[in-house]
């Protein structure tokens, strides 16, 4: 599910969140572009086929995809999560605060949560584990959308 944007907002998204030190390559952007205006994180095939789909014009190889996610993802705008659910993993824009999903065992629809119900783990470590610092989390919940759980 993607959602369309204006090209003024996503070339203004673009110039406030574009990495210091990161050429801007065609396909750089236009992988940028795609990220920005999905609803849902995408794997390293959607964004190429979105590519492809949306540039018949255009040669796009997946690799130049995978390496420019590769680049985002070292450069911190993007987030790389790997669902247990999926085969590939998938990437979204960062957007300041992480998110977690509601996941369908049939059509796979993901289902953003509001807010993260995990919001200070550290009453949940051992004593044993003072000394450890969080750096994240994940959390998947599981079950049947509508549509599915009425077939």
């Amino acid at each position: 599910m993607t959602t369309l944007i204006h090209p003024a907002c996503a070339d203004a998204s673009i110039e406030k969140n574009w990495p210091k030190g990161i050429k801007k390559t065609r396909q750089r952007l236009e992988i940028f572009k795609v990220l920005s205006s999905s609803s849902v994180p995408l794997s390293a095939s959607d964004i190429f086929r979105q590519l492809t789909i949306g540039n018949p014009n255009e040669t796009y190889a997946f690799s130049t995809v995978y390496r420019s996610l590769q680049t985002f993802e070292d450069c911190g705008i993007v987030a790389k999560t790997i669902f247990s659910t999926e085969d590939n993993a998938l990437y979204e824009l960062k957007s300041g605060k992480h998110r977690h999903f509601a996941i369908c065992l049939k059509c796979h629809k993901k289902f953003a949560l509001n807010g993260c119900p995990i919001i200070d783990t550290r009453h949940m470590l051992g004593s044993d584990m003072s000394d450890f610092v969080i750096t994240g989390h994940q959390l998947e919940i599981y079950g049947y959308c509508k549509d599915c759980k009425s077939e």
